[in-house]
């Protein structure tokens, strides 16, 4: 490849000398252009900052987002039929966690979980922890520590299973338990462990065999709720022909 190189060069005097500024110099069209507002300068000026600037930096700034937004209270949280529809399941299927919740009502995490805190946050939701877990139950509803214990407790299929068989059978030892669950021996030592440890039955050794039976409290409840349970229907009394 050949490389050109000047080697004369031509200085001529510019044609606009003496002349106004924004004069023609050639016979071309000359217009004057309006000057650039300060707001455009500015925003010039910051809008290649911002496309530059990491999107975590500018998180904070969506809370100007939420301003005017009604401001969720215990007298308006209701308001949403979403919400209302979550309080009423809770009260209808107390002791509830999360993630049982999540599957029975069919919602996005993050949607259950918003109406959640709002309804904590209104005061009509109460929270209880146990064993990592939080369970929801519906304020003011009737239950007392060792209830809601129970209620928690019986939402798992295998313990309600076993808490169960011992009501009915009056006590029972692991070995029965698994047979009559169709559990291992050992998920069945697990599971009436945890119940030993609520409080809600209790051991003792009869020969060879640690023998489980429910506590008094407990199989007082149990008791209550089975008999209203299977208590017949009062019988409807046809009413008098008057006629």
């Amino acid at each position: 490849m050949s490389v050109a190189d000047a080697t004369e060069y031509t200085v001529q005097p510019s044609r606009n000398v003496d002349k106004e500024p924004g004069t023609s110099v050639s016979g071309e069209t000359v217009r004057e252009i309006d000057p650039i507002p300060l707001w455009l300068v500015l925003l010039l000026c910051i809008f290649p900052q911002l496309t530059a600037t990491p999107i975590e930096t500018l998180l904070p700034l969506k809370a100007f987002g939420y301003l005017g937004y009604k401001r969720i209270s215990r007298k308006n949280v209701l308001d949403s039929p979403r919400r209302l529809e979550i309080l009423s399941f809770i009260k209808a299927n107390p002791g509830l966690h999360f993630r049982k919740l999540l599957k029975e009502m069919s919602l996005t995490r993050g949607t259950l979980g918003y109406h959640l805190e709002r309804l904590q946050s209104a005061g009509l939701l109460r929270a209880v922890k146990r064993r990592g877990r939080i369970h929801y139950f519906a304020t003011g509803s009737p239950y007392s520590a060792e209830k809601e214990t129970l209620i928690i407790t019986m939402n798992n299929d295998a313990r309600r299973g076993i808490i169960t068989q011992i009501f009915l059978n009056g006590g029972a030892h692991t070995e029965e338990l698994a047979e009559e669950s169709g559990l291992s021996k050992a998920t069945v030592y697990t599971h009436v462990k945890y119940l030993e440890h609520q409080g809600i039955v209790t051991s003792e050794r009869v020969g060879r065999y640690v023998r489980y039976t429910l506590t008094d409290n407990y199989a007082r409840m149990l008791m209550t709720e089975y008999v209203h349970d299977h208590s017949p229907e009062p019988a409807r009394v046809p009413a008098e022909d008057t006629g």
